[in-house]
């Protein structure tokens, strides 16, 4: 007898970063459209900047989704580069593409660079996503700047897209790092929505759920004005809003029911 397997219902407003979930806002499209242009020219290195809650980690697995199956791309995701050292740093991005760990940083330098340049003659590139790039210390981004010198005199061998907070801005803009931030082609600094972006996105969350859009637009305008319009935020206001009108039997949420939810979802000073 086969076992039916009931269907988890959809979470129109989950905060995780799921790509399939991300609406695209016309600057989203722009900072993808530069990621695209650095990876393709091989231009070597690009950043996505933004506060906490602009959506940095759903873009940047987005953007690794739309490599990871191609044939003439190799990919690396680092979700979070928390590493004791820039060795172990190197040798957890060589384990990504499966090369042997080497016993000294030459070594393992040497084993990357062997394998980028292999790529190289099959007309591949190599492309590595790192998210949280704020956490880098200033050995890891020296070891980013090393590997940009993996080049011949026209392309560079590997491909570095980095994700972070503010803080890796103001890392990059430290006296001392002027060799790496000199190398970082086409940056974006990601802003918070607009209100007619964020009616968008609420809307697209209801269309991938599949269900009715119980948000009129006064809602709307109150969730702006509490949240921002901060993606996270209001992901998670109208998540605690949708839970409390379903307790209620409601259909539609009503202005005041934001400030309630904003209340329960929001952590306030």
């Amino acid at each position: 007898m086969a076992t039916v397997l009931k269907t988890k219902p959809k979470k129109p407003f989950s905060i995780s970063p799921n790509p399939s979930l991300l609406y695209l806002t016309p600057s989203l499209k722009s900072t993808i459209h530069k990621v695209h242009y650095v990876i393709e020219n091989r231009q070597g290195l690009t950043a996505i900047l933004g506060d906490i809650g602009l959506g940095k980690s759903s873009l940047l697995r987005y953007l690794h989704g739309q490599y990871v199956g191609r044939e003439d791309v190799v990919t690396a995701l680092m979700p979070s580069p928390n590493f004791p050292s820039d060795f172990a740093f190197l040798k957890s991005l060589c384990g990504d593409f499966g090369l042997r760990p080497r016993r000294s940083m030459v070594d393992q330098e040497q084993e990357l660079r062997g394998f980028l340049v292999s790529l190289y003659s099959e007309d591949k590139t190599a492309v590595v996503f790192i998210d949280e790039a704020q956490r880098l210390t200033g050995k890891m981004l020296e070891l980013v700047r090393v590997l940009l010198n993996f080049e011949t005199e026209d392309t560079k061998l590997i491909q570095i897209v980095l994700a972070g907070q503010l803080e890796l801005r103001t890392k990059l803009l430290d006296p001392t790092k002027k060799a790496i931030r000199s190398r970082i082609f086409a940056p974006s600094l990601l802003a918070p929505l607009s209100l007619a972006e964020t009616r968008e996105m609420i809307s697209f969350r209801c269309e991938q759920a599949q269900m009715p859009n119980p948000f009129p637009e006064l809602s709307v305008e109150a969730i702006y004005a509490v949240t921002g319009g901060v993606p996270r935020e209001v992901l998670k206001v109208c998540a605690v809003a949708l839970d409390m009108a379903q307790l209620s039997g409601e259909e539609r949420i009503p202005p005041e029911a934001i400030e309630v939810a904003a209340g329960e979802a929001l952590l306030h000073e």
